[in-house]
C-alpha cells in the first residue's frame, strides 16, 4: 500500500469515525463537543490491524479447496460459493480439487497455509469426524489445525433396502435382519464414510451381523445397490433418491430429527424409537487455525446472504441438500460431537484407512 492509499484510508476512516461519534453523542444526549472525544477512539478502532484486514480482504484471489474429484457435490458446492463471492467481492475464488486419502491430502494442504483467509476448504464429515482415528500417520489434527467457519448444507441419510427383498417397513427390516444375521451384505462409498460408520453403529443398536462392502465412490456404490449385490445400506438421501425413483430400493427411515420434505412419508429413526440415531450428512467450510475472526465472520456473513437468494437456494436444492448456516462456535461444537460419536465406533470395529 503506497502513501497515497494510506492517506485515503485515514481520511475515509476519519469521516466514518466522525459520523459514528456524532450518532453516539446524539443517542446518548451528550453535547456535540463530545464528538471531538469520541471520534479519535472510533478512528483508532477503524484503523486497528484486525479491522483493517477485514475491510481489505480479499485483495487477491482466494483458493477454495475440495478433497474430492471434480464433478461431485463438494465440487459443485464450491463453485456455487465461488460464483457468489466472485460477484460480491470482485476477486476470483478459485476451486482447487486435491483428492487423495479420502480428503486427508486437501486438509494437509490447508493446515500448511498462512492464516490470512486466502485458502478456505469445503470439508465433509470424513475429515473432522473420522480421519484422525483411522489414519495413524496423519501429520495434523483436524481438531486443532482448522478454524470452523460455518456449516454449508445438510441432508439426511436414509436406511434403504433392495427392492428385491421382502421388506417394506422398519419393523419388518429389524425382524428380517435378525433372522438373516451374518447372511447379508451392505455397502458404502468407502471405508470410514458416514454411511459406513452409521451402518456399523446401526447393526449394534438393532442386534445383527452383516458384511460391509466398500466401494470407490458414490457411483460404484449406487451400482452395487442397483445390481442387487447389496441387500441394504445407509446412503446420503441426496444421492439415493435416484435409486428410489428408479425402483431399485425402498426407503425405510431417515437419519434426521425431522422428516425430509422430498419424502415426507418416510419416518425418522428418531420417531421410530432410536433416539440417538440422528446422523445427518453435511458439508462445512473451514480455514486454517489462526485466521483473524473478522475474516471468518465476513465469509460466514457472505454465505448467510447467499442462502437468502432464490437462485442460490435453488442450486443447493438441485444437489439434494438444504442450505445451512451456523456460527463458528456452533460449527466447532458439531465437529466435536461427530468425533465423540464416531471415534469409539471406529475403534470398536478396528476400522483403518485403505
Amino acid at each position: 500500500m503506497d502513501r497515497g492509499d494510506r492517506i485515503r484510508r485515514v481520511v475515509a476512516a476519519t469521516r466514518r469515525a466522525f459520523r459514528f461519534a456524532t450518532f453516539a453523542a446524539v443517542a446518548a444526549r451528550a453535547p456535540l463537543a463530545a464528538v471531538a472525544t469520541l471520534a479519535p477512539v472510533a478512528a483508532a478502532v477503524a484503523l486497528s490491524p484486525v479491522a483493517a484486514v477485514a475491510q481489505e480482504w480479499p485483495t487477491r484471489p482466494v483458493r477454495v479447496l475440495i478433497g474430492f474429484a471434480p464433478g461431485g457435490p463438494a465440487d459443485v458446492l464450491a463453485r456455487i460459493l465461488s460464483d457468489y463471492f466472485g460477484k460480491t467481492t470482485g476477486q476470483p475464488f478459485v476451486v482447487e480439487s486435491r483428492p487423495g486419502a479420502a480428503g486427508v491430502l486437501a486438509g494437509q494442504i490447508l493446515a500448511a497455509t498462512p492464516p490470512d483467509g486466502y485458502t478456505i476448504h469445503v470439508m465433509s464429515f470424513a475429515i473432522v469426524g473420522a480421519a484422525k482415528a483411522m489414519h495413524a500417520d496423519m501429520t495434523y489434527d483436524p481438531a486443532t489445525a482448522f478454524a470452523p467457519i460455518t456449516l454449508l448444507v445438510r441432508a439426511p441419510m436414509v436406511l434403504e433396502v433392495s427392492s428385491a427383498q421382502p421388506v417394506t417397513t422398519f419393523a419388518e427390516f429389524a425382524t428380517w435382519a435378525r433372522a438373516n444375521t451374518g447372511k447379508l451384505n451392505h455397502g458404502s462409498p468407502g471405508v470410514g464414510t458416514l454411511p459406513h460408520l452409521a451402518s456399523e453403529l446401526f447393526k449394534e443398536m438393532i442386534g445383527f451381523e452383516s458384511q460391509h462392502i466398500p466401494y470407490r465412490g458414490s457411483g460404484p456404490f449406487a451400482q452395487g445397490m442397483m445390481q442387487k449385490e447389496l441387500q441394504w445400506s445407509f446412503d446420503s438421501a441426496n444421492t439415493a433418491i435416484q435409486l428410489l425413483r428408479g425402483g431399485h430400493v425402498r426407503f425405510l427411515a431417515v437419519s434426521t430429527r425431522e422428516r425430509w420434505a422430498p419424502i415426507p412419508d418416510v419416518p425418522t429413526l428418531h420417531e421410530l424409537g432410536m433416539k440417538d440415531a440422528v446422523w445427518p450428512t453435511w458439508f462445512g467450510l473451514v480455514t486454517v487455525a489462526g485466521t483473524p475472526r473478522a475474516i471468518i465472520d465476513r465469509v460466514r456473513d457472505g454465505i448467510a446472504a447467499a442462502w437468502k437468494l432464490p437462485d442460490y437456494i435453488a442450486r443447493v436444492h438441485a444437489l439434494g441438500f438444504e442450505p445451512a448456516i451456523t456460527t463458528a462456535e456452533e460449527t466447532a461444537a458439531l465437529f466435536a460431537e461427530e468425533r465423540e460419536r464416531w471415534t469409539p465406533v471406529i475403534r470398536r470395529h478396528n476400522i483403518k484407512a485403505q
